[in-house]
């Protein structure tokens, strides 16, 4: 079974950005969405890009729901195992993006708050965005 197939399919099950009339949460929202957007700007790998977010998510996740949940690991463990097989350098490269995701959210955010969700949503839409550019059958390789 292909990665994109399964990623597709985790970020459509994934939460969908909530609706709020909140003007103070909808500006929270966008500054996440753009911040998110601009350091995707960034990555030149679309499979690192994913392990990176999926390292941002499973840091939130964590943080709200305890260490003992590892749903987003778990995603980027069958990831890497699909994407890199025995090639350890490109695993090596994949573990390395996640961390990155996993510490720079552990820089923004000490304790789950309503910023949580509100990053942890604009992620997830990121997330599916990378998704459908992976499942691209025309997107460079």
């Amino acid at each position: 079974m292909r990665i994109w197939l399964i990623i597709v399919l985790i970020f459509l099950a994934a939460p969908a950005l909530a609706q709020s009339n909140d003007t103070e949460t909808d500006e929270a929202r966008l500054a996440a969405e753009l911040r998110v957007e601009a350091d995707m700007v960034k990555m030149d790998n679309l499979v690192e890009a994913m392990a990176k977010n999926l390292g941002q998510l499973h840091y939130l996740r964590t943080l709200c729901f305890g260490t003992s949940d590892q749903k987003w690991r778990n995603y980027a463990s069958d990831m890497m195992q699909l994407e890199a097989g025995a090639d350890s350098a490109r695993r090596k490269n994949l573990v390395r993006a996640f961390n990155t995701g996993f510490y720079q959210e552990k820089d923004r955010h000490l304790t789950c708050s309503e910023a949580v969700s509100v990053d942890a949503a604009a992620l997830a839409e990121n997330g599916r965005h990378i998704a459908s550019m992976l499942g691209d059958p025309y997107r460079e390789n």
